[in-house]
């Protein structure tokens, strides 16, 4: 069975209102690797029709189209539960709606179907990794390279992983058994950039980035150096190279939201409204970006408009974890709505990551704000008053 592979290998999302920090997917996402597949019944031709129907709906792309290969995957999933794509687009799904513990357990279906598929594997250990789960992304990814030793997208992902728990030696280790096998990888040359970077090296963190682009001349790559410059203080320089990955693809969002966490640090709150409106007008369904415009429109003071636009975000994805958040302080700080607030720091805690910062501030605001009283009883029918 063919299918457009949709996983992106540990990309670093860019949560720019509520998580900080900008990255963007490392380029060449979308490779998949090859290995021996697990043979399997014949798929039933009814749950083929739904699971080709439902990638017809996530290549349309845009929300209503989304909510129709869900329904589509479920529906061939129902009728085959051995058609592990169909666990595993579900699975984009739900990740892309930021709903990672079902999306989790999708990528676990679809893994113990096909365990010896990549994709599913680096999708699995994304959605690790974003519950907070580092220990576990590296563990799977770790496992399946020691058995499939030639799988480069997944060796890289470990890299990835590696390098945002601080491991930059493990990190480093891993793009080079890339490079061994693949000298002009590019992906492998952005994540040993990052890694540099992280250190602090950034003269060394320039150099093998723009050797990647002497390769291939990408939006990413141009945001990777401008999180360069951003790093060393020269917001003039790291602006220019946004502006250069945007003129190679303006639809490229995390160049624009970088932008705008630059300005909205800067208290130019008007100017990161936007870089995010940019993003908005190429992709409506952008919530990420949506959620930076609502705390741009906060720090201008409009509180009702901030509101609207969380209210969107969990219109869409009811578990978006930024949303929620960022909603209750909208309501908790300017709304004077403290009790909704509070129970949206609640839903909060049961979203976040183990390891969110942010969860000690939803906990104070817990503590502070009175719980509800508990509803009176129902009176007895005929009782005396």
């Amino acid at each position: 069975m063919v299918r457009p592979t949709i996983a992106r290998v540990l990309r670093a999302l860019c949560v720019i209102a509520m998580l900080g920090g900008c990255g963007g997917a490392p380029s060449g996402a979308g490779e998949t690797t090859t290995t021996a597949r697990t043979e399997l019944p014949p798929v039933d031709p009814a749950a083929l029709r739904e699971f080709q129907a439902g990638v017809r709906a996530m290549q349309e792309g845009g929300r209503p189209a989304m909510r129709r290969a869900r329904e589509r995957f479920e529906a061939a999933i129902a009728i085959d539960p051995n058609l592990w794509e169909a666990h595993y687009d579900l699975g984009v799904v739900q990740r892309d709606a930021g709903e990672l513990r079902e999306a989790a357990a999708s990528f676990e279906a679809a893994r113990a179907i096909q365990p010896a598929s990549g994709e599913v594997l680096a999708a699995l250990a994304e959605t690790r990794y974003a519950l907070g789960e580092r220990d576990a992304a590296a563990d799977l990814l770790r496992a399946y390279v020691t058995q499939h030793p030639e799988s480069i997208p997944v060796r890289v992902a470990l890299a990835t992983v590696l390098r945002e728990r601080g491991d930059h030696d493990g990190a480093l280790a891993q793009a080079r058994e890339v490079l061994v096998r693949d000298p002009r990888n590019v992906r492998a040359l952005a994540e040993i950039g990052r890694i540099y970077r992280a250190r602090e090296q950034y003269d060394v963190a320039e150099l093998v980035v723009r050797k990647a682009v002497e390769i291939q001349d990408a939006a990413d790559l141009h945001n990777d150096l401008g999180l360069i410059q951003l790093a060393r203080g020269d917001t003039q320089a790291a602006f220019e190279e946004f502006q250069r990955a945007i003129a190679l693809d303006a639809r490229f969002a995390p160049a624009h939201l970088n932008q705008g966490a630059v300005l909205l640090r800067a208290g130019d709150y008007a100017g990161a409204a936007t870089e995010y409106r940019a993003v908005l007008a190429a992709d409506p369904d952008h919530l990420d970006a949506r959620v930076a415009l609502g705390a741009a429109l906060r720090a201008q003071g409009e509180h009702a408009q901030a509101r609207r636009e969380y209210e969107r975000v969990l219109e869409a994805a009811p578990n978006h974890a930024a949303a929620t958040f960022n909603l209750a302080m909208v309501l908790a700080d300017f709304l004077d709505e403290r009790p909704r607030a509070r129970e949206l720091f609640v839903r909060f805690l049961e979203l976040a990551p183990s390891g969110s910062e942010y969860r000690a501030t939803a906990q104070r605001y817990i503590d502070e704000i009175p719980a509800p009283a508990p509803a009176s009883p129902p009176r007895a029918a005929g009782a005396a008053r």
